[in-house]
């Protein structure tokens, strides 16, 4: 079975793994055990993996929306709160 390679930049994650990234990244903030640098590192870095996220997000919708009939769609406004 072959491995699947990891991505070099954050453009190359799946959602799926900028998600995983995020939890891991806002985890450790919510630790508390960070000193202040290294959690404003985090914290950029969560707000990039986040964007990549809801970019990700909203090609999906995008690629549905397509998909129905005419342009009748369901909003998908829920999933910003």
């Amino acid at each position: 079975m072959a491995q699947k390679k990891k991505a070099d930049t954050l453009e190359e994650l799946t959602y799926e793994e900028g998600y995983a990234q995020l939890q891991a990244v806002l985890a450790r903030l919510e630790s508390g055990d960070t000193p202040l640098e290294e959690s404003l590192k985090l914290y950029a870095q969560g707000t990039r993996l986040a964007a990549h996220c809801a970019a990700q997000l909203e090609k999906a919708e995008l690629t549905v929306r397509r998909w129905q009939e005419q342009g009748e769609s369901v909003p998908f406004d829920e999933w910003r709160e």
